[in-house]
């Protein structure tokens, strides 16, 4: 009887401290598991430019050495217990794609699981701005897997309920290791919503400027950096909520979640927020988590 030769011998999955890359490691150990391989997790440590800008111990991160490598120990810990047989390395370098291929060559590689998304985009930090051209250079096959979520939009209308939104975004985005987007479609206090607003109590609202929304959104994108959160504001002109918000959901790559407040408190401006949200889950072509106000 012939005893079918093994397609892959060991598995690589490249790691960055994330949770997103992470994400690759229970399909390179699927992949491992089913060609009876070796699977092997590189946390790749990118070295700055200038020589001694950080601790020998330190990580570009923040995290330290003795950190990644309990975290390393602990997937290898539990992929033992799953029968697998499990290699880990750090790599300090200045050439992350070099320093990959090296691995790949002395290592022996067969196959890299890798995640689309890390601290920055997996494949940019990998790869620079010829991703596909590096990829069909690659000396051995790589399976490319998309974490649940990338990105997760925040709609914002400058009200204190619309920001309930923000702490649930938050906690997906941290569990994730997900980019959070502060959207605000900016409309002029001359339009026929901002009226609207006005007779629904919320002149203030209707009143801030382009500048002072600006200040805002930074102002909470500073905050949920500081608590860690990958967080940027994105500022629109428009007169459509829901219709740029969808816009921009459909354009901005990788964006998989919309987070938004119900509605506001009574009246008006309770019915104004709501059909935007009813709007967006009806034309939005991601899931979309609806807040209340008092949930938050």
């Amino acid at each position: 009887m012939t005893v079918p030769t093994r397609i892959y011998h060991r598995v690589l999955v490249p790691l960055d401290g994330s949770e997103a890359a992470e994400f690759a490691i229970r399909y390179g150990a699927d992949l491992a598991n089913k060609h009876n391989a070796e699977l092997m997790l590189l946390h790749l440590n990118y070295l700055p430019v200038q020589v001694g800008s950080v601790h020998d111990d330190d990580l570009p991160n923040g995290q330290t050495k003795e950190a990644v490598k309990k975290r390393l120990d602990d997937f290898q810990n539990q992929l033992h217990e799953a029968g697998l047989h499990v290699l880990t390395n750090i790599i300090d370098t200045r050439d992350l794609r070099g320093a990959l291929l090296d691995a790949v060559e002395s290592e022996h590689i067969s196959a890299i699981v890798m995640s689309t998304q890390g601290r920055t985009n997996m494949l940019h930090w990998l790869f620079g701005n010829q991703v596909e051209q590096a990829l069909s250079n690659m000396p051995v096959p790589v399976m490319l897997v998309r974490p649940l979520y990338h990105k997760i939009v925040v709609p914002l209308d400058g009200s204190r309920w619309s920001e309930s939104a923000i702490l649930r975004a938050a906690e997906i985005a941290r569990v994730h290791d997900a980019e959070l987007i502060l959207l605000h479609v900016y409309q002029s206090p001359v339009s026929d919503y901002s009226g609207q607003l006005a007779l629904a109590g919320q002149q203030q609202i209707a009143d801030q400027s382009f500048d002072q929304i600006r200040e805002q959104l930074v102002s909470l994108r500073n905050r949920l950096r500081r608590e860690g959160i990958n967080a940027r504001e994105q500022l629109i002109r428009g007169s459509n909520p829901a219709k740029i918000i969808c816009e921009y959901v459909e354009t901005e790559e990788g964006t998989n979640m919309v987070v938004m407040s119900t509605h506001g408190r009574t009246g008006l401006s309770r019915w104004l927020v709501g059909s935007v949200a009813q709007r967006v889950i009806k034309n939005s072509r991601c899931p979309v988590m609806l807040v209340r106000p008092d949930e938050s």
